[in-house]
């Protein structure tokens, strides 16, 4: 099993970002791993700036 890139706890940049709301340049902290049925990992990740946490795929997000 090889280990994971992006853990709890790592700043990343959300590229899958394209509406606008918010500087491209933003940091996102990862808050939790959503490991589903079929094995794939979902991160959820929070910007203190925003209201709420995001919920998206490994591949929308490149590391800080």
């Amino acid at each position: 099993m090889s280990r994971r890139e992006l853990d709890v706890g790592s700043f990343v940049h959300f590229t899958g970002f394209v509406t606008g709301y918010a500087a491209p340049e933003a940091s996102y902290r990862i808050e939790q791993l959503l490991t589903l049925g079929d094995g794939a990992v979902l991160y959820k990740i929070r910007n203190d700036a925003e209201p709420f946490d995001r919920i998206v795929a490994e591949r929308d997000l490149t590391q800080s």
